[in-house]
């Protein structure tokens, strides 16, 4: 038992890392969260789910992704996770994302789940696939009053 609480607090915390890396879009960072040939999917019921692996890739991903944003922020809601004895576990990751629009001002609000794989590394939890399904959006046209987070120094 003390095993598995002190994986799902390890889980936690890389759940959170992924939302601070996510956050700062310190993309660069986010190859410490995955295992280097890690797979991700992005279902936005919007077309075609988008494919992509590796971390190099991903982190590519996510830097375009979220450049377009003036203001953008990645919030962890919730998990659930079944740790196995062997080093290996799998869960449901909830999540909130708020951006706003460089260009018009326009604040979106994304509401999603991941299904994700991880494994234990050396000691460490990494990410081994995570699979990106949107439960709901909506965009508001007033813009948004945002101010940046300023580095500590």
């Amino acid at each position: 038992m003390h095993e598995s609480l002190l994986a799902e607090l390890a889980i936690d915390r890389l759940l959170r890392a992924y939302a601070d890396v996510s956050t700062r879009k310190a993309w660069p960072e986010f190859a410490a969260l995955a295992v280097p040939d890690a797979r991700f999917s992005f279902d936005t019921r919007t077309g075609d789910v988008i494919e992509i692996e590796g971390v190099e890739a991903f982190a590519a991903f996510g830097a375009t992704a979220t450049a377009r944003f003036a203001f953008y922020e990645y919030v962890p809601l919730n998990f659930v996770v079944d740790i196995d004895p062997a080093g290996t576990a799998r869960g449901r990751a909830y999540q909130f994302e708020i951006g706003q629009d460089r260009e018009s001002g326009a604040v979106t609000n994304y509401y999603g789940m991941y299904h994700d794989d991880y494994a234990q590394v050396d000691g460490t939890w990494r990410f081994t696939r995570r699979q990106y399904q949107s439960l709901a959006n909506w965009t508001a046209t007033e813009p948004m009053v945002s101010h940046p987070i300023a580095d500590r120094p």
